[in-house]
């Protein structure tokens, strides 16, 4: 291991499991598989390692000797799950203290230092460092002990790299560390394989740069190998950062963007081996410093184009779905009933009054949680199918295919660089940037008009305060308007691209929407086809619990898409059997088994239920039907048929970043596993609202197929801003 063999050391410890087996000794049986798992992470296998992992704990549960967390902490590290990796390494740290295993201590700081560079919690990660480097060098590992020093100096460098001052003279001194570092790490020696001097001089490249001395940072970098396949991901990522960012400052912007493509297409390659949708979105943190300096380098070009190419080929690392086809695990299908189970349960209990039945609803919550945790690791142990890299969209291919459209349609993509928002716009023409000035006004207004729609969704709030609130919300509505849309003088179809907090605005609310189609997405996708209205299609609507008029709603809605055909009815297999199916699942008929059936072959489904956007664990952003919420994990694998999904429920249009830029949430999983467009509301809806608004939208999606044009139809006549969204991509890119 300590050679980088990494081949050589599995079929070792796959003997020694091999032994441990024939002397049923539970102890070495999982500490055997636990290595075997470490020696697979090295290999590149993820879920592979973490499943052995898991397996090893199962065998040895009582273990405390923080080496299990601290195992599994590194491969969640490499996998980018940062934050999960960090929470093991703190309760690892104290248990390795007290097991008076020191190296393995510093070890567990050390990793938890680098998963705080990437929390950007970078003082903390500074002070880690130093007391890692400590410690190794207490227990006399000298390679380490540089790699925590070379970690120091990185902590010390990305704030300053995205906009933090600091003088030549420090970032000097600074490069003049990183290469003493480098010194040491020739005479120390490898560490897994790879030498503490490559990344120490990697480090010194980028100070080197910070100080304008790129002769010296051009031989450094000469002195780092190219071709290093035994060194972390996150090394080797970093190296194609240093190459780019050389090649920018010298003004060799053809060779810089020769080497943010292969940083990318070797995160691609990482990630083609994930298999769910968070772990394929969690492997863009590794690449969140090579988008940093791509969209840099486009912005000192003064080229919008350049700057939409920038983002499009930083977003496409964490797009795209996760595994093709579920595999079979009746064991998370098992644990998922026991938690909806526990949460139907306590959905029934009262949230206030009765203490006793408050406790119990908290109990029965945090139980389903902790199945809701474990599930969501299990899905991280499994692997990819075979799922290429998602190509990202180029500013020529829009405006070549606005131009063949010749409707006037407009593509916008916003970004926030050094605390101001910008706009890339995209007409038939070409492009143009616009500068929309700070973002902490935008993001003030956005949290605004979202408290304003709580309220005004709210019939229980006093009519003065409703009043109120609805004079706020316009005038938040019309300043967003004014700052983010009107200057792009879209007075057609406008595609919007964006992340938090932008891709949360109720766009269709905006007052110079009104009427006019609007799609929202993190990112500009491919692969979405042209609405064109079609006679066989498959459609079926659904009303959960405790909606006031979700029945009625459903009813309506399915009346719209005669005829009608009873709920235990068989559909033809040919969508073109019949002209139109509607099927209609009310009370107990309405579970979540049906209706995640219905996703996956259904052309429309129409959902009026409650719903909840988890912004901790956004996977487990859910939808309530009879048997107990759908939870958006559960859909991670299947395969929508280019259909479209309307969420009639309060919030489940919501998003949570991850790190790496990415959002997740239950519209954004639809969308990657193959919907044309989703419609849900991205703050509280009215169950008065939605029941106004939904017949209306489908009787203009029945006529048209276009998702869009019926929510801004629907939406065109209502007296008061309603929170939904269509979230879907620029029709004709292809695949």
């Amino acid at each position: 291991m300590e050679l980088g063999d990494f081949a050589a050391a599995l079929t070792d410890y796959q003997s020694a499991h091999a032994h441990s087996v024939a002397l049923n000794h539970p102890f070495f049986m999982a500490f055997s598989l636990h290595n075997i798992g470490s020696a697979k992470h090295l290999l590149g296998d993820i879920p592979s390692a973490l499943t052995d992992m898991a397996r090893a704990a199962r065998l040895a549960p009582d273990q405390r000797d923080g080496i299990p967390l601290l195992g599994r902490a590194e491969v969640l590290f490499e996998g980018g799950l940062l934050a999960d990796a960090e929470e093991l390494l703190v309760e690892a740290i104290p248990q390795l203290t007290a097991a008076g295993l020191r190296l393995d201590r510093a070890e567990a700081e050390y990793y938890r230092a680098r998963c705080l560079v990437g929390l950007q919690r970078y003082g903390e990660a500074r002070a880690l460092s130093r007391q890692a480097r400590r410690h190794f060098a207490r227990v006399g590992y000298a390679p380490r002990a540089v790699l925590a020093r070379v970690l120091e100096l990185e902590a010390a460098l990305t704030p300053v790299r995205q906009g933090e001052g600091v003088t030549r003279a420090a970032a000097r001194r600074r490069a003049t560390a990183a290469l003493v570092a480098a010194e040491h790490g020739d005479v120390a020696g490898p560490v897994l394989g790879h030498h503490p001097g490559d990344a120490a001089r990697l480090v010194a490249v980028q100070w080197l740069l910070q100080a304008g001395d790129m002769d010296r940072a051009r031989d450094v970098f000469a002195q780092v190998p190219r071709d290093a396949p035994r060194a972390p991901l996150t090394l080797r990522v970093q190296r194609y950062v240093a190459a780019a960012e050389l090649a920018f400052a010298e003004g060799d912007r053809r060779r810089g963007l020769r080497a943010v493509r292969e940083g990318f297409a070797l995160l691609s390659d990482h990630r083609s081996r994930l298999g769910s949708v968070e772990s394929v979105t969690a492997a863009a943190v590794h690449g969140v410093e090579l988008q940093w300096v791509d969209v840099r380098a486009a912005l000192v070009t003064g080229r919008p184009a350049a700057l939409f190419d920038a983002l499009e080929r930083g977003r496409a690392v964490g797009a795209g779905v996760g595994r093709v086809t579920p595999p079979e695990d009746p064991e998370a299908a098992a644990l998922l009933t026991e938690a909806r189970g526990l949460l139907a349960k306590a959905r029934e209990l009262p949230a206030t009054g009765d203490r006793a039945a408050i406790t119990e609803r908290e109990v029965l919550t945090r139980r389903a949680r902790r199945i809701q945790a474990e599930v969501r690791e299990r899905s991280w142990r499994h692997a990819g199918e075979a799922v290429g890299p998602e190509r990202a969209v180029t500013a020529r291919e829009v405006t070549r295919l606005l131009a063949q459209r010749g409707d006037g349609a407009v593509v916008v993509n916003f970004s926030v660089v050094d605390g101001h928002l910008r706009a890339v716009r995209l007409d038939a023409r070409g492009a143009t940037m616009i500068d929309l000035g700070p973002t902490a006004d935008v993001g003030e207004r956005v949290r605004r008009v979202r408290a304003d729609l709580a309220i005004t969704a709210n019939d229980l709030i006093p009519a003065p305060l409703r009043a109120a609130a609805q004079g706020s919300l316009r005038r938040s509505l019309q300043a967003l308007d004014d700052a983010l849309v009107v200057p792009l003088r879209a007075s057609g179809d406008l595609y919007v691209a964006a992340r938090e907090p932008l891709i949360s605005i109720p766009w269709s609310a905006l007052p110079s929407r009104a009427g006019l189609r609007t799609a929202v997405r993190s990112y500009v996708a491919r692969g979405r086809s042209h609405a064109t209205p079609s006679g066989g299609r498959r459609v079926l609507t659904a009303a959960g619990p405790g909606v006031a008029q979700g029945e009625a709603e459903a009813n309506a809605v399915g009346a719209i898409w005669l005829p009608a055909a009873p709920a235990d009815e068989v559909v033809p297999a040919d969508p073109g059997a019949q002209a139109r199916q509607a099927t209609v699942l009310t009370g107990t008929a309405a579970t979540t088994d049906a209706v995640r059936k219905a996703l996956a072959t259904h052309d429309v489904v129409h959902l009026a239920t409650h719903g909840r956007h988890d912004a901790d664990n956004p996977l487990f952003a859910s939808i309530e039907l009879a048997d107990g919420p759908l939870f958006a994990h559960e859909l991670d694998g299947l395969r929508l048929p280019d259909s479209v999904v309307v969420l009639s429920s309060c919030e489940v249009g919501g998003h949570t970043a991850v790190l790496g830029g990415e959002v997740l949430g239950l519209t954004s999983v639809l969308l990657r596993l193959g919907a044309r467009a989703v419609i849900a509301s991205v703050a509280p809806l009215s169950d008065a609202l939605a029941a106004e608004v939904m017949p209306r939208l489908h009787a203009h999606l029945r006529d048209t197929d276009d998702p869009e044009a019926a929510l801004a139809a629907a939406l065109a006549d209502v007296s008061e801003p309603v929170p939904l969204v269509c979230f879907g991509s620029v029709e004709g890119l292809a695949s």
